[in-house]
């Protein structure tokens, strides 16, 4: 059985304790990493000392539906009084099921979706229990229509103070053009928006960033398709660092060698496109490489947060190469957790705000306040990004890292114009840059 520490039984207490009063349902917040999958295997361990106690748990993806299978047997839950199921198997077999005494739902920040609704309404005389690291949704709305209350677990920057979670080194060396991205319906980035903005002549700049700050480590790389997934690996691997990738449509078992491989050290980096986000269970490592850019904070969190599993003098090193701290700021920035929904953008205030600092030397970001770079020891400008979480205000990239460039990698005529721009040269030099390189 587990032995829980002693937030994760503090956050068990004031579930239970909520659903024994007034609270029909309740929402669990605790961040990436905190340990969610063992305080979901004690609640449920609780729930069936009741003689009659059935437990129904429900996700969207059957990857985790195995993972917590797997807790639950480590904690001593008697698996043939619990249905585990991802949620579309539960919709369809509602009418054959045996009723629950308590319904969990991990990742409930999609609990929203029409599937989970046609449970709990099936359901609606059933307390339900839901877990998230991040309640977010990306047109708003919030989680009160399925939970009546909520309880929040301690923020990330207390976890790394109080070693449950490793800390980290931020570095960004934006290689994304931002004008490019055009949101879908779904509200995030398209993937041909992307292509557009990211192109194909980052390649040599993302192996040199990871050689620089990561050499040897192992890392799990962040991207937005297949296509550019793949041309990724292929790239580290002609750089003769072994890598793979892997995609939610890579066969099982191809999936678990590389994964296997991973473990066991033959392969330094994954490549991937939406697998190794949400809970998905793969071997630690210590580097994140992010090549997606994105407009939802729970794909930011999961994503950026995948290496700071604690392990002893362990630190996680996280390389945004799409500006994505401009958008929600760092793994450890406070956050306002709330079942109410969001309000919709505004324009950026001076109140509330969390300021964000980035070393134009080492390109290492940081929260303000510092004069120094912490990483390097370069001085800082008094200048910083301004960034307000509560209201969701987009920032600026505060550093352009282009001028630290050589002439020679600049590789297109936007470039040299951010460089000419940067260096405050004239128009003409631009122009005869362009003709020397073959551009225009």
């Amino acid at each position: 059985m587990y032995k829980l520490h002693q937030y994760q039984q503090t956050l068990v207490n004031q579930a239970r304790q909520k659903l024994s009063k007034k609270s029909k349902s309740v929402l669990i917040v605790s961040p990436a990493g905190s340990g969610k999958s063992v305080i979901i295997a004690e609640i449920a361990r609780l729930a069936l000392l009741k003689p009659d106690g059935q437990v129904m748990f429900t996700v969207h993806r059957k990857e985790l539906v195995e993972q917590i299978k797997q807790s639950f047997e480590n904690n001593d839950v008697d698996l043939n009084r619990c249905t585990v199921m991802t949620v579309g198997k539960i919709a369809n077999r509602l009418d054959s099921l045996p009723k629950p005494t308590l319904i969990i739902t991990d990742e409930t920040h999609h609990s929203l979706a029409k599937t989970y609704q046609s449970i709990y309404e099936y359901y609606s005389d059933v307390p339900r229990l839901g877990f998230s690291a991040s309640p977010w949704r990306m047109n708003g709305k919030g989680l009160g229509n399925v939970y009546d209350s909520m309880v929040e677990g301690p923020s990330v920057e207390w976890l790394i103070k109080n070693n449950y979670l490793a800390p980290y080194k931020y570095y960004s060396v934006k290689l994304v053009d931002d004008e490019k991205l055009k949101r879908s319906s779904t509200g995030d980035y398209t993937n041909k928006s992307i292509d557009d903005a990211i192109g194909r002549t980052i390649f040599g700049d993302v192996i040199s960033t990871y050689k620089k700050v990561a050499d040897g480590k192992q890392a799990i790389v962040y991207c937005h398709s297949i296509e550019f997934s793949k041309y990724i690996a292929e790239q580290f691997n002609k750089s003769g660092i072994k890598a793979a990738h892997a995609d939610s449509k890579t066969p099982n078992k191809e999936r678990e060698q590389i994964m296997s491989d991973f473990k066991k050290g033959i392969l330094q980096v994954i490549s991937n496109v939406d697998l190794i986000s949400e809970g998905f269970n793969v071997p630690d490592c210590s580097v994140v490489i992010m090549l997606r850019p994105t407009e939802s904070l729970v794909l930011n969190i999961q994503q950026s947060m995948r290496g700071m599993r604690y392990k002893p003098n362990k630190i996680s090193t996280i390389i945004d190469h799409v500006g994505n701290y401009s958008r929600f700021g760092l793994p450890d920035s406070e956050r306002f957790w709330s079942l109410d929904d969001r309000e919709k953008r505004k324009k950026k205030t001076n109140t509330d705000s969390i300021v964000i600092k980035q070393c134009p030397e080492c390109f290492f970001v940081m929260k303000g306040g510092v004069n120094t770079c912490p990483n390097c020891g370069a001085e800082l400008k008094a200048d910083a990004v301004k960034m307000d979480e509560k209201k969701d205000v987009k920032l600026e990239v505060i550093t352009n890292y282009i001028v630290t460039k050589k002439v020679s990698e600049l590789n297109s005529y936007k470039e040299l114009q951010e460089y000419a721009k940067a260096k405050k040269y004239k128009n003409g030099w631009v122009y005869y840059q362009a003709k020397l390189k073959g551009i225009i």
